[in-house]
């Protein structure tokens, strides 16, 4: 049972991590001023460091990324 709910935590961030990048990079394209575009655009970057880690986490667990 343990790791059912390790699992799915971890599927949750995932799919948190890759909402959050694509929000920030939506945001990033509807900035007109470039300094917040490029603070956007290194959060959109950050969010998919995040989600590139957590799926490493999930397969090494034995789910599906």
């Amino acid at each position: 049972m343990s790791q059912f709910m390790d699992l799915d935590m971890l599927y949750d961030y995932e799919k948190d991590a890759a909402s959050a990048a694509m929000g920030y990079m939506i945001l990033a394209t509807r900035a007109h001023h470039g300094d917040l575009r490029n603070i956007y655009l290194h959060l959109a970057n950050e969010a998919t460091n995040a989600h590139s880690k957590v799926s490493k986490l999930i397969s090494q667990s034995g789910g599906i990324a």
